[in-house]
């Protein structure tokens, strides 16, 4: 990425103010109160924004310290800049209640969306945080150390693959957790489930049981009822034969001899014919008082009888309803055991969860594993690449060093490894220059983005200022370095490297010069 033309319509001091680069150094010069700074938050508002912060921090912010000096609410800039062999003209309103971006591909003329992606693209992924830490560099101390440590520690948990995107190992894991969580949640549902139906088959069964053995009862007692019926009634039914039959005959046999008694009497005795009139009277009546009832009762037996084959009937009718019921009862209750039988060997959404659980936990570990080799990987770049940018700028005077998990640096001087506190302050700031240097490269792999130095080399002496300019006009496309003083000029004349020259001068407007 080429920065071409910046255009500061209104931005803090500069009023409709247009500043030109060129591949290669660039030097900004002015000396204090001149813009620099300004110029410096220019880079990073156009693009990636300036935020207000609230209540009293609003004060002193960024956003507030560039507020336009004349017409604040009117604050707005651009940028022209090549990207992937393309021109892009990239406008900005920075004002708090609007902060609107349009994006234009000056090339094709085709307006792109900022909101959609397509800023974020043209700088190669890059954050507002990887800008500050590795192409926007202020003077180098131990402090500012802390974005870029935390910017690379949640690179190094991440891994980049081919492509435009990113790949976050930390996210895949939260959602491969996530999915796994859910299948188990599956196999417990699918279990519980299970067991819901099989309490509900048992309950069932239990109940069919009963209602068998209710039924087999009743059909016992049944029976048993018909057989004691029948019992009784062999026994009655020779009694009362006997009753009935041998009645009629004693009782002919006495009124045949008492009508004999009567009729001899009279006869020889000379006693009145009205005894055995009357006998015989008595005896008739008798004997059709006997025959009537004889035949009421029979009449009776009969309707007994009757009344007792209905109820017989209405018995062996509930017999054969009960029996039906009771063979229906034993097919539901077969038909249950078969039901519980599938139930019990059917464990497909069991068995389908714990696959995806087994399956899960095995990407997880796998992922695991991966991100752990990348990890290494990127991170033995980034150490590499440091120990290698380090041993450029200091001509081979310090070759290696120990860069630990928590970004702690220690510096091999030979006989000792020795902490950054114990070295010079331009040394320091050399390996500090290094490590954010292989960090852009790390972090920037989709697009180079400019290096924007902001008296960056205010501590290093004439013999580091050189090996450092010799580096990026070795190593980077393009660099803009804004200083207060000549020393930049003089040592790029010195080597004989060719660069760029923006003047700022109070109340002598902006001068350009190659």
């Amino acid at each position: 990425m080429i920065i071409k033309e910046v255009f500061m319509k209104n931005f803090g001091k500069f009023h409709n103010e247009r500043l030109r680069f060129q591949p290669g150094i660039n030097i900004v010069y002015g000396g204090n109160e001149s813009g620099k700074s300004t110029l410096y938050t220019f880079f990073q508002g156009i693009f990636f924004g300036l935020r207000r912060k609230r209540g009293v921090a609003s004060r002193t912010d960024t956003y507030t310290r560039c507020l336009p000096w004349e017409n604040p609410s009117w604050y707005e800039g651009s940028v022209l800049f090549e990207a992937g062999k393309k021109d892009f003209r990239l406008e900005r309103n920075f004002e708090s209640r609007s902060q609107e971006a349009e994006l234009y591909c000056v090339t094709d003329g085709e307006k792109m969306s900022v909101e959609e992606g397509d800023l974020e693209i043209l700088l190669g992924g890059a954050t507002q945080r990887i800008y500050e830490n590795t192409a926007a560099i202020g003077q180098l101390k131990t402090r500012t150390e802390e974005g870029l440590t935390e910017e690379l520690r949640e690179y190094l948990t991440n891994f980049q693959t081919e492509g435009d995107f990113r790949l976050d190992p930390g996210a895949a894991l939260d959602r491969l957790k996530d999915r796994r969580k859910e299948w188990e949640k599956e196999e417990k549902k699918a279990r519980e489930k299970k067991e819901r139906a099989r309490e509900k088959l048992l309950d069932r069964i239990q109940y069919t049981r009963e209602e068998i053995e209710d039924l087999e009862e009743k059909l016992e007692r049944s029976r048993e009822s018909f057989r004691d019926i029948g019992q009784d009634r062999q026994e009655e039914k020779p009694a009362e034969d006997r009753r009935e039959s041998s009645f009629p005959l004693v009782f002919a046999a006495l009124f045949f001899l008492g009508f004999l008694a009567g009729c001899a009497g009279a006869i020889f005795f000379q006693l009145s014919w009205l005894i055995p009139a009357l006998i015989f009277l008595l005896g008739g009546a008798f004997l059709f008082w006997y025959f009537r009832d004889r035949g009421e009762k029979a009449s009776a037996r009969s309707r007994k009888e009757q009344d007792r084959a209905i109820r017989n009937e209405r018995k062996k009718g509930q017999q054969i309803t009960w029996k039906e019921a009771l063979q229906d009862k034993r097919n539901l209750l077969y038909n249950l055991q078969e039901e519980l039988e599938e139930l019990e060997n059917d464990n497909e959404k069991i068995l389908k969860a714990q696959k995806e659980v087994q399956s899960i936990s095995l990407a997880e570990k796998m992922l695991a594993k991966a991100a752990g080799n990348l990890q290494s990987r990127r991170g033995n770049f980034l150490k590499e690449r440091t120990w290698e940018i380090f041993g450029e700028l200091t001509q081979g005077r310090y070759q290696r060093g120990i860069i630990d998990e928590n970004f702690q640096i220690r510096l091999d001087t030979g006989d000792r490894y020795a902490g950054l506190h114990q070295v010079s302050q331009g040394t320091a700031e050399q390996v500090y220059f290094a490590l954010r240097m292989a960090a852009g490269e790390l972090l920037c792999r989709e697009e180079e983005l400019p290096v924007i130095l902001d008296e960056t080399f205010a501590m290093y002496d004439d013999k580091r200022l050189c090996e450092a300019l010799e580096w990026l006009h070795r190593n980077r496309a393009q660099v803009i370095l804004l200083t207060c003083t000549r020393r930049e000029i003089e040592a790029l004349e010195s080597l004989g490297i060719p660069f760029h020259q923006v003047d700022l001068q109070i109340g002598a407007g902006i001068k350009s010069s190659s």
